[in-house]
């Protein structure tokens, strides 16, 4: 578990995050939606310390990481994973040394060890046969992948994913979705997305927080959002006029 306890940021005048709680589960796929400049990558980069809050704290699972040394963030970065939105492969490396890139760096596995768990990580995406391909010979969704299996590939506690439906065609997205949640739940993980995606949300949304000009607007599960009093959140989240009629269908 993830806990965000009272996290405030300005930039300037700016107030970016305005007194954020909000306690992100273990093995659930935890995702924050709202609108462009809501404060979701800035509360992200917080939690995970690449931006100071101005006041409050975050807890992993009962450490105080903003009271850290930046010795004792390192170990609990080692338990992190990160799928970036635009993959951040080296295209200058196959898929296996990407994926095999986080052991060399962070663990102290033989070669023999490191292959193996890089097989391993790629079997569970589906990509056993592209291991000796490089970014640019496969697609977008594949990518996607190779990002998962690098992310997991030191067993994190947490796992972070910044819009890793960006760019993919509907039916790719369905199945990176549904990847990462049956990762999540296999392995127990918290894990956090950041989406503008709303078949995401209500597809894979064990908790949602919904943020509204930097405060915590609304948080619940996907099977609540149907049902919202919150008019901010009904005009992010069913926007469209297929979405609309989805609310309709659930909430007869």
């Amino acid at each position: 578990m993830i806990e965000l306890k009272n996290i405030s940021k300005s930039f300037g005048d700016h107030k970016v995050i305005d007194n954020i709680s909000i306690n992100y589960e273990r093995g659930k796929t935890n995702l924050i939606i709202g609108a462009s400049g809501s404060g979701k990558s800035v509360l992200t980069k917080c939690t995970v310390g690449l931006i100071e809050p101005d006041s409050g704290s975050v807890i992993y699972d009962g450490q105080d990481f903003t009271a850290m040394s930046l010795d004792e963030r390192k170990e609990v970065r080692k338990e992190i994973g990160m799928l970036f939105q635009g993959g951040a492969l080296f295209d200058s490396m196959t898929v296996a040394e990407n994926v095999k890139f986080p052991l060399q760096m962070h663990s102290k596995m033989s070669n023999e060890e490191m292959d193996d768990r890089v097989n391993e990580c790629l079997k569970r995406v589906n990509l056993i046969n592209a291991e000796d391909k490089y970014p640019g010979e496969i697609s977008g969704g594949m990518q996607k992948r190779v990002g998962i299996a690098r992310a997991i590939s030191l067993n994190p506690k947490y796992l972070f994913c910044d819009e890793p439906n960006s760019g993919l065609d509907p039916a790719t997205a369905v199945l990176i979705d549904n990847l990462i949640q049956e990762i999540t739940y296999e392995n127990q993980i918290t894990t956090i997305v950041i989406t503008h995606d709303m078949n995401s949300v209500l597809e894979i949304g064990d908790k949602v927080l919904f943020i509204y000009k930097g405060k915590n607007e609304w948080e619940g599960t996907k099977d609540n959002i149907y049902s919202t009093t919150s008019k901010e959140l009904a005009d992010l989240v069913f926007a469209s006029d297929l979405m609309k009629q989805l609310r309709k269908v659930h909430t007869k």
